[in-house]
């Protein structure tokens, strides 16, 4: 009965904890598929597309492994928190790392 009474209940300091954590993962795997994605020389669509697939992908594995499928337990609004909030952000630290490796491989 205790569990039920608390479930609704968050911590906003595990709440933040959970972003750092989020974007730390977010931060790295997106500057790596930019690597690679100017590595492999890929331009246009091609190159977006690639930051998709991998975007979602990692945020899914995250999800799946650190959230155990379940996050609405660590999260207040899931779906806004992991795949909307820093969207842009991982975006132009992509498009950074992608533009950099293609100017240096091409």
């Amino acid at each position: 009965m205790s569990e039920d009474m608390f479930s609704q209940v968050k911590s906003s300091t595990n709440i933040q904890i959970n972003k750092q954590r989020l974007l730390y993962v977010q931060d790295i795997t997106t500057l790596l598929f930019g690597l690679g994605s100017g590595i492999l020389q890929l331009e246009s669509l091609q190159g977006f597309a690639m930051f998709f697939i991998g975007f979602c992908f990692i945020n899914l594995l995250y999800i799946g492994i650190l959230c155990k499928f379940q996050p609405v337990k660590y999260y207040v609004n899931p779906l806004q928190e992991i795949f909307m909030d820093n969207f842009v952000r991982e975006l132009t630290g992509y498009v950074m790392s992608w533009t950099f490796s293609y100017a240096i491989v091409g």
